[in-house]
């Protein structure tokens, strides 16, 4: 990565992915009290059924089984992205393309059990969650650090 100013910039956004991530997993090992608080905090951005949710000795986590996937890919891309922003510089013109792409099989599989076509499963919504997360993370890190680098002085991927 070009310089300290890009570092301190992917450090955070990992810092934060990761945390995020983590705090999601925690109700578990909580006490019953802070498990509630947790899991208020994420109601608002899933819906948190249990028969949807991973469980760790019989408790659910904060999140269903397809945000479980699109937390775990945001850490997943933020990290990848620290380490080799390459493919984003190739991919430029057709990033956008690239992270919309990765919403079809997340929606295939959200829609197939509505439409009757097949039944998904856990697997199937973590594995379309971590696809959608990795390159969205991905995305927005490799933006944010490439702006980051120009704005510092230190260049960046054009």
């Amino acid at each position: 990565m070009n310089g300290r100013s890009t570092d301190l910039v992917w450090y955070s956004l990992l810092a934060i992915t990761g945390g995020v991530f983590v705090l999601a997993m925690l109700p578990p090992i909580l006490p019953d009290a802070l498990q509630v608080l947790v899991r208020e905090g994420f109601a608002p951005v899933c819906h948190q059924m249990p028969g949807r949710s991973v469980h760790v000795g019989g408790v659910p986590v904060a999140l269903c089984d397809r945000c479980s996937g699109i937390y775990l890919g945001l850490v997943v891309g933020v990290v990848g992205t620290g380490w080799q922003r390459g493919l984003w510089s190739v991919l430029r013109p057709y990033g956008r393309y690239a992270m919309l792409g990765a919403l079809v099989p997340m929606g295939l599989d959200w829609a197939a059990p509505l439409l009757r076509l097949w039944d998904n499963g856990p697997e199937s919504r973590i594995l379309t969650g971590l696809l959608f997360g990795c390159v969205a993370a991905s995305y927005v890190t490799a933006q944010l650090l490439r702006r980051k680098a120009r704005a510092s002085g230190t260049g960046g991927p054009e």
